[in-house]
């Protein structure tokens, strides 16, 4: 059976769509309408990933990241070759900087912030016991 884990969502994530909110309140106030428009499309954006960041660990043994409306990430299980913490506020499908990189032979393959760190992790290791957990003695 597929396992399905949420992202995480930081404090950070919700002050930006507060902002979004009052900045399209400001430009519908002001009379800007195609500015109100832009503003509520990201806003609609935003909250969309909010509400759809996951990462699905399927029955076959393949990790699956989604995000909102961009592509879905796939990599096989197996190819995973280690988990490490990172705050790297690159772009990712993570919605918070309590993030793990995942390694794979060529390179980091991407970043995500699973709400369940330990159960995302043993399931993961169900699937290819010899992923190794880098630079964090307090992983599991």
């Amino acid at each position: 059976m597929d396992s399905v884990f949420k992202s995480k969502v930081d404090w950070w994530y919700h002050l930006l769509l507060f902002i979004l909110i009052a900045i399209c309140f400001a430009v519908v106030i002001k009379g800007d309408m195609a500015a109100a428009a832009v503003v509520l499309l990201i806003t609609a954006l935003a909250v969309h990933a909010m509400l759809s960041t996951y990462y699905i660990i399927t029955a076959d043994g393949r990790l699956i990241a989604h995000c909102s409306i961009f592509p879905r990430k796939e990599i096989r299980i197996s190819a995973i070759e280690g988990l490490t913490r990172t705050v790297i506020p690159a772009p990712s499908y993570a919605l918070s900087l309590n993030r793990m990189g995942i390694w794979s032979g060529k390179g980091l393959w991407m970043t995500v912030s699973p709400q369940n760190e330990k159960g995302f992790i043993k399931r993961l290791k169900e699937f290819n016991p010899d992923i190794k957990l880098i630079n964090d003695a307090n992983f599991l």
